[in-house]
C-alpha cells in the first residue's frame, strides 16, 4: 500500500515537472534581430507595427507582446515575440513598416519558431499565408488578404495620401520661392551692371531708409533725393528686391506701395539709387563670392578689396539682401557674421556687390 502511494506520488511530481517545463518552454520568447532597408535600399528610420493574426494566444493569457509597435533607427530592428509555429493551427504575425518621412510603407507576414538564438527576417518571412483547417481565428482559407484584414491599413493609406498632398503643396511653394530668388538675382545683376559699366563718377545713395511710417497701413514713402532714373532705384523690403510697377510706383522721390504690398510693422526698407551730379571716380565689383569656409560655424569671410564707401556693400545670401550691422559687420575687407544662426550653411550661396574709389 505504501509502495503504491509512493509510486503515485512520484508519477504526480514527474507530471507536474513536465507540465511546468512545457508551460515554461511555451512562454519562451524568440528574439528577432536584423537590419531593415527601404525598397530603395536606404536604411529604414521609422516603425514596424506587429500584429498577431491567426490562432488564439499560445497560453491564452498573453504572456508576451503579441501586438506591439517597434521603433527602427538606422535600420536596426530588435524585438521579442512569442513563437507562432508551436501551436496548431500555425499562427503568424503581420508586420507593417512605416518610414518616418511617410514615403515608404510595406507589409510582411512572419512565422516565428522557438529559438534560443536571434532570428533574422529571412528566417521568419513567409510569402503566402493560408488557412490550415477549422478552428483558426485568422486563417484565410487560401484566399488573398484584403485591405480590411490588415489592421489600420486604410487609415494609414488615407494619412499617407494627405501627407503626399502636403509635400506636393510644399514643393510647389518651394519652386515658386526659388523662381522669385532667381528673378531677384537676375534683376540685381542687371541693375548693378547698368550702374557700373567700368569706372564712373556718378553720385550714389547707399543703404538709405526711406522716410515714412511702417505700420501696415501707410503706403507712401520718400527717399532723400530723386533717383536719376527710376531703374537706378533698388528698393529692398526685408532683404527682398521690390519690383517697380508691380510692388510700388516711383514719382520723383516719392514711393507708393501697391495695395497688398504695403510694409507691415517691423518690416525693414532699404534703398540704393543713383542721383544726378558728379562724385568721386569709382569702380564697381559685381557678384564676388567672399572667401571663407561655408560650414555653419565659420563667421568670418573676406572680400578681395575693401568696399568704399562701406555702405555700398550689398551682400546677398541665397538671393536675400543681408542687413549690415544687423546680420553682419564690415571692417575693411573683412565680413563678420553676427551669429552662427546667420552664417552660411553648406549649400548656401554668397554674392557681394560694392564700389571702390579710384586708386584702391
Amino acid at each position: 500500500m505504501i509502495d503504491t502511494l509512493r509510486q503515485r506520488l512520484s508519477i504526480f511530481f514527474i507530471s507536474c515537472m513536465v507540465f511546468a517545463s512545457c508551460a515554461l518552454a511555451q512562454s519562451t520568447l524568440s528574439q528577432i534581430q536584423d537590419t531593415v532597408y527601404t525598397p530603395n535600399g536606404a536604411l529604414l528610420n521609422g516603425t514596424v507595427v506587429i500584429t498577431w493574426t491567426g490562432s488564439t494566444n499560445p497560453t491564452g493569457n498573453s504572456p508576451a507582446p503579441y501586438n506591439t509597435t517597434v521603433k527602427i533607427y538606422n535600420g536596426a530592428l530588435s524585438v521579442l515575440l512569442a513563437p507562432s509555429t508551436s501551436i496548431m493551427p500555425i499562427a503568424y504575425y503581420q508586420a507593417v513598416y512605416n518610414s518616418s518621412d511617410g514615403l515608404a510603407t510595406w507589409t510582411e507576414m512572419w512565422q516565428v519558431p522557438p529559438s534560443s538564438s536571434p532570428l533574422t527576417l529571412a528566417q521568419i518571412r513567409v510569402s503566402n499565408v493560408n488557412g490550415s483547417g477549422g478552428g483558426g481565428g485568422g486563417g484565410n482559407n487560401g484566399t488573398s488578404i484584403t485591405m480590411a484584414q490588415v489592421t489600420g491599413l486604410n487609415s494609414y493609406l488615407s494619412a499617407l495620401s494627405s501627407s503626399i498632398a502636403s509635400v506636393t503643396t510644399l514643393a510647389n511653394g518651394l519652386n515658386s520661392t526659388i523662381a522669385a530668388v532667381s528673378n531677384s538675382l537676375n534683376s540685381v545683376a542687371t541693375q548693378v551692371n547698368a550702374l557700373a559699366g567700368g569706372s564712373t563718377n556718378a553720385v550714389f545713395s547707399d543703404a538709405e531708409s526711406p522716410t515714412g511710417q511702417v505700420n501696415g497701413t501707410n503706403a507712401a514713402f520718400t527717399v532723400t533725393n530723386t533717383p536719376s532714373t527710376p531703374a537706378s532705384l533698388m528698393l529692398y523690403r526685408n532683404g527682398i528686391l521690390q519690383a517697380n510697377g508691380t510692388d510700388y510706383t516711383l514719382s520723383g522721390a516719392n514711393i507708393t506701395f501697391q495695395h497688398g504690398e504695403i510694409p507691415q510693422s517691423g518690416d525693414i526698407l532699404v534703398a540704393y539709387y543713383r542721383t544726378s551730379g558728379t562724385g568721386p571716380l569709382s569702380s564697381s565689383v559685381d557678384a564676388e563670392v567672399p572667401q571663407g569656409t561655408i560650414d555653419a560655424q565659420n563667421l568670418t569671410f573676406t572680400l578681395n578689396t575693401a568696399p568704399k564707401p562701406a555702405m555700398s556693400l550689398k551682400l546677398f545670401k541665397n538671393g536675400m539682401l543681408l542687413e549690415q550691422s544687423i546680420d553682419y559687420r564690415l571692417s575693411g575687407a573683412t565680413i563678420t557674421f553676427a551669429s552662427t544662426g546667420v552664417t552660411p550653411h553648406p549649400g548656401d550661396s554668397l554674392a557681394a556687390y560694392y564700389r571702390i574709389t579710384a586708386g584702391q
